[in-house]
């Protein structure tokens, strides 16, 4: 595309991740870089969040950012991260307290959202609750693993109805120049594939987690 061979009349490229394309920066003439929340916007959103109604709670989670959840504000940059953190925090009765638990939480609300949506009754408390109800969730994180390791956030040519993966994952469905529809999927964000990366390697027998951080680390 940069070259101009293809989509010649094109002026401008839209990518979502900037720190990517940093080899392509010479061939380019302009280049402007949306950058995520500041300490001021971060404030700002949760406050309307919650709202005046709500304010001492959006008061105690700033405090506890501020204080103890030093990992979880500097990842409230990304806007959806900091809209999942508020929706953690205002459902859930247990504290927030770490990052394992915040992406843990999301997607046992997401997948009792599933169930809910498909009126489905299904009792989720817990993420081992999910690991027991929903197998198919082991095959869907050594999805994410392969992702991760091959640096793939966009997968083709999968056969998964939704109930595969329980609403972890966005169906992009297209029509090729024959017709036919076709789709790729991608995780609700990349933290939340790399979330089950981790989840697919810890399943692993110890020797060979061993093994797998001794050729990463």
């Amino acid at each position: 595309i940069l070259n101009g061979k293809t989509l010649p009349q094109s002026s401008f490229v839209i990518t979502s991740r900037p720190r990517a394309s940093a080899p392509l920066h010479d061939k380019i003439e302009r280049r402007i870089e949306v950058i995520g929340f500041g300490e001021e916007e971060i404030e700002q959103f949760i406050r309307k969040y919650y709202g005046e109604a709500s304010g001492s709670v959006a008061d105690a989670l700033l405090a506890r950012l501020n204080s103890t959840l030093h990992r979880i504000k500097a990842m409230c940059s990304i806007p959806l991260i900091l809209l999942m953190t508020c929706y953690v925090n205002d459902v859930l009765d247990a504290p927030l307290d770490t990052i394992s638990y915040l992406f843990k939480s999301i997607i046992c609300l997401t997948v009792k959202r599933h169930f809910e949506k498909n009126n489905v009754e299904m009792e989720i408390g817990s993420f081992e609750d999910v690991l027991q109800l929903c197998p198919s969730l082991i095959k869907l994180s050594q999805l994410a693993l392969d992702g991760v390791l091959k640096d793939v956030i966009i997968f083709h040519n999968l056969k998964l109805s939704e109930d595969d993966h329980f609403g972890l994952m966005n169906c992009i469905s297209y029509r090729s120049a024959f017709g036919g529809v076709t789709g790729s999927y991608h995780f609700l964000h990349k933290l939340v594939q790399e979330f089950l990366a981790a989840c697919a390697v810890k399943q692993l027998p110890a020797e060979k987690q061993r093994k797998f951080w001794k050729e990463r680390l």
